[in-house]
């Protein structure tokens, strides 16, 4: 009997190929999409769940609160961690780390002479007790002593091989090698383990012995309790049996005991790893901390992408349904049971869903492999070593199959054997007609809310792009300076400003908008406040403003050559002073915690120094020649002249700088990489949203299928009394119009609700339209019109003789 049921449901899929092709690439579609959607969720909450001591792993964060603003952040003091296992020893062990990002290192080649790289990540700092806290799989060397000495630094198997070109294990041969990073620290290799894996909150593969951070951090103070640098961050590892609490309860007094009476009021916290991982408010290394509200919507995406997949599938097969309902009556009459008819159809439905998961699968697989660009990795199905996504799997094909296959089998296995076999297939099926509109217009729904979020993603992402920053970023280049001195730094001015197009050239800490700001304080003595106001600190030359064409309200610029006792003031921090009148500052006194009191010069236009995601601070300019760190020029030209500049630009360095790698950004382009992770949903948005108005329109083929075989008589008299084939197409259009607009109401305040509600978590954004819901109608409504006029067309021009023959 099985076997009987198989070979019927192959010839049934054989005889109607076209609604088999269909349903296999629509349940394809929305299951593949769905795979890769369930397992990046899978993948973000695997994070760190491969450290052998996950539960006992912890990060110490700070919270300062000054009169004006909280400031929540990973780094800790550089004294914490030993001062913490001083004082608690019987809680756990404690682990300075520090993390540096992008950054050039340097081996000898064959001859003696160094080779420079490019490193884009991976380069840290760490404490001999690093590789207690956190497991590396060893390939040479002993994580106990490898990183006691000073000088001393663990290297991954990726880098020995890029370094080195060890590619046939023999890492005994890195061992003693001699690193530069900078061309200010050289290390010498201790020992070789292997690459930390996708999911690691911590991915150094480059760990240097802690002390070595001095050489090139100017801000490094290794006693201070009042400076911190966000990539300053120490892990602690708990004894057994010591609760978070327990640490958790000693903070407060440890605190007090260390943070100056003077400081703004400051606590220290303590995060596990699992926290750590969704708590993007806390800096991360490389960012890699998510939402965990924001898990919440691939998943929803994916199970509706299923689901649009089931109902596409559930109308096409009632729309086959008629052409198969003498097929019943004739099993009915000899013999056959409800129960073995639902079983049929369900067996058929089973194949369709095992085809389509196989199809997904090898969907999912290459888009999976090429997801860099997206969140950073690739992943792999790996379903045999990754039993959630294999239960996923599982779920999904039993579920497709019984939510996809009920309906239908039990609308065909009820049919009477008397109506089907006198003709009166298309009456008995007319009831379910409701049902198979409600299945569109819930496709439909999906795949409006998913149109209006694309359309606001797109609409927020102009308003990145279109806003006035408060500076000028259109035609500037700025490049990194590997060493801030003043001759070779005025050779390179002299050479640049003669090149033609340059209109100015002008050294500083950071671009307006750079991630390179120093947070300090700032008090007026007049307002008599509970500690300093924090505010940005912006290290610039005499060029900074008029090269960023920032506008300066009162008073003047700061003097060529004044180090650090004049100060420029933004108009956010002029309000701090409860003042209103730029010109009543100038001549003022603030004290600083940056490098003591200066005077007040001049005030100048707010600007934006965070990305619009963020509320801008109030800023203080300065002035100091040692923490130059980035050269900008801006110019005009045409492509061919920029290209030119830029070689220019490229030989001014490298006679100053020959030992370093040359870099550079256009500012412009700089400013938008702020915005990836919004250009990513957008990404995602359209993708995803395409492949449901797919789907949908597959399910609206196949009600138009179903009623073109439910009017085919009506048709053949409409056409026989005269009727045009525009007449015709009316009808099924009418239908569809309805439906759409249905849809289009629901669809609205689900659209209005996530996008208002994504939107709020931007200081700057745009105003939900009206437009963007007309346009996202308009839009269905085209797609809708189009599926329903290609599949009603072949109705509506057909002869009538051929449904009318047997009246």
């Amino acid at each position: 009997m099985l076997k009987n049921y198989f070979i019927t449901a192959i010839r049934n899929l054989q005889r109607n190929r076209s609604f088999t092709v269909i349903n296999v690439l629509g349940l394809a579609l929305g299951i593949s999409a769905a795979l890769v959607l369930f397992k990046y969720v899978i993948f973000e909450k695997s994070f760190d769940t491969y450290l052998s001591n996950y539960d006992r792993l912890y990060r110490f964060t700070k919270r300062v609160e000054s009169p004006n603003m909280v400031d929540l952040e990973g780094g800790v003091p550089n004294p914490f961690a030993k001062s913490f296992s001083i004082d608690y020893p019987e809680l756990g062990t404690a682990c300075r780390t520090f993390y540096t990002g992008e950054n050039q290192l340097s081996v000898k080649n064959l001859t003696g002479d160094w080779v420079h790289y490019e490193q884009p990540d991976g380069i840290a700092f760490a404490d001999s007790t690093f590789f207690k806290l956190f497991d590396y799989d060893w390939k040479i060397g002993d994580p106990k002593t490898a990183l006691n000495k000073p000088g001393s630094a663990v290297i991954s198997t990726s880098l020995a091989e890029k370094f080195f070109g060890v590619t046939d294990g023999g890492y005994d041969r890195v061992l003693g090698k001699a690193v530069k990073m900078n061309n200010k620290v050289e290390v010498f290799i201790t020992g070789v383990v292997a690459d930390p894996p996708k999911n690691a909150s911590v991915p150094f593969k480059l760990i240097m012995e802690y002390e070595e951070v001095a050489k090139i951090f100017d801000f490094y103070q290794p006693e201070s309790w009042t400076s911190t640098s966000s990539n300053a961050q120490v892990f602690f590892l708990a004894n057994n049996n010591v609760t978070q609490k327990q640490i958790e309860d000693v903070l407060p007094d440890f605190a007090k005991k260390y943070i100056p009476e003077s400081e703004n009021a400051t606590s220290f916290h303590v995060q596990s790893l699992a926290e750590m991982h969704f708590q993007p408010e806390f800096n991360t290394y490389e960012n890699s901390a998510v939402n965990p509200d924001l898990l919440t919507v691939p998943i929803a995406v994916g199970v509706f992408l299923i689901l649009t997949a089931c109902v596409n599938f559930v109308n096409l097969s009632t729309a086959l349904a008629i052409k198969r309902s003498k097929e019943v009556g004739i099993r009915k009459v000899l013999g056959g049971h409800k129960k073995q008819l639902i079983l049929q159809f369900l067996g058929e439905t089973f194949l369709i869903t095992i085809l389509s998961v196989l199809l997904s699968m090898g969907v999912a697989e290459l888009i999976m492999t090429n997801m860099e660009e997206l969140v950073g990795y690739n992943l792999s199905l790996d379903l045999f070593n990754d039993m959630q996504l294999l239960s996923v799997v599982l779920t999904v094909i039993v579920g497709v199959t019984l939510f996809a296959g009920l309906y239908p089998s039990f609308v065909l296995s009820k049919l009477k054997p008397v109506t089907v076999l006198r003709g009166k297939g298309q009456t008995a099926m007319s009831g379910n007609i409701n049902t198979r509109r409600g299945l569109v217009i819930f496709q439909f729904f999906i795949s409006q809310v998913l149109v209006i979020c694309t359309l606001v993603v797109i609409s927020q992402m102009k308003y990145f792009g279109n806003s006035d920053l408060g500076f000028q970023k259109e035609s500037i280049i700025t490049f990194p300076l590997p060493s801030p001195e003043a001759s070779k730094l005025e050779v390179m001015r002299n050479e640049l400003v003669r090149f033609p197009g340059v209109q100015n050239v002008s050294y500083a800490f950071g671009s307006p908008l750079s991630t390179n700001n120093i947070g300090s304080t700032f008090g007026y003595a007049p307002l008599e406040t509970q500690g300093q106001f924090d505010v940005a600190y912006k290290v610039i030359d005499d060029n900074y403003l008029e090269l960023y064409e920032i506008e300066l309200l009162a008073g003047r610029d700061i003097k060529k050559g004044d180090t650090l006792t004049e100060a420029l003031l933004s108009m956010e921090a002029l309000k701090l002073m409860e003042m209103d009148d730029p010109n009543e500052a100038i001549g003022k006194e603030i004290s600083s915690g940056f490098a003591g009191p200066k005077k007040v010069v001049g005030v100048f236009r707010d600007f934006h120094n965070k990305d619009l995601k963020e509320k801008r601070d109030p800023m203080v300019m300065v002035t100091y020649p040692d923490y130059f760190y980035e050269g900008a020029i801006k110019f005009n030209g045409d492509e061919g002249q920029t290209s030119e500049l830029i070689a220019a630009l490229e030989q001014a360095w490298m006679a100053q700088y020959p030992d370093t790698l040359f870099d550079y950004t256009m500012l412009s382009e700089q400013i938008m990489e702020n915005y990836n992770d919004e250009a990513n949903v957008l990404t995602l948005f359209q993708l995803f949203s395409g492949i449901a108005i797919l789907i949908g329109c597959l399910g609206l083929y196949g009600l138009v299928s179903f009623m073109a075989n439910q009017k085919k008589k009506e048709i053949g008299v409409r056409k026989v009394l005269g009727a045009s084939v525009n007449q015709i197409l009316n009808i099924f259009s009418r239908e569809m119009l309805v439906l759409i607009a249905i849809a289009f109401l629901i669809a609205v305040p689900f659209g209005y609700y996530f996008m208002n509600d994504w939107l709020s978590g931007f200081e700057y954004r745009i105003e939900l339209n009206v437009w963007v819901f007309v346009i996202a109608m308009a839009f269905t409504l085209v797609v809708g019109m189009v599926t329903t006029v290609l599949r009603s067309l072949q109705a509506a021009v057909s002869n009538p003789v051929d449904s009318l023959r047997s009246e």
